[in-house]
C-alpha cells in the first residue's frame, strides 16, 4: 500500500493500526485466521501541491 501511495505522490506516509482490527477483519467472512494475514488502519499521508 506505501508503495501504491507513494508512486500517486504521497509523503509523510503513516499507518495507524485501529484498536478494533482483528473484530472487524472478522467481520469480512473470508474464513478463520485472515485478521492474522491482514490489518484495518488508518492512513495519514500529505500530497503536495505542485
Amino acid at each position: 500500500m506505501r508503495q501504491y501511495l507513494e508512486t500517486a505522490g504521497f509523503e509523510n506516509i503513516i499507518f495507524i493500526n485501529k484498536k478494533n482490527s482483528d473484530e472487524i477483519i472478522k467481520n469480512w467472512n473470508f474464513g478463520e485466521g485472515v485478521e492474522n494475514a491482514v490489518f484495518s488502519a488508518y492512513i495519514k499521508a500529505v500530497k503536495p501541491y505542485n
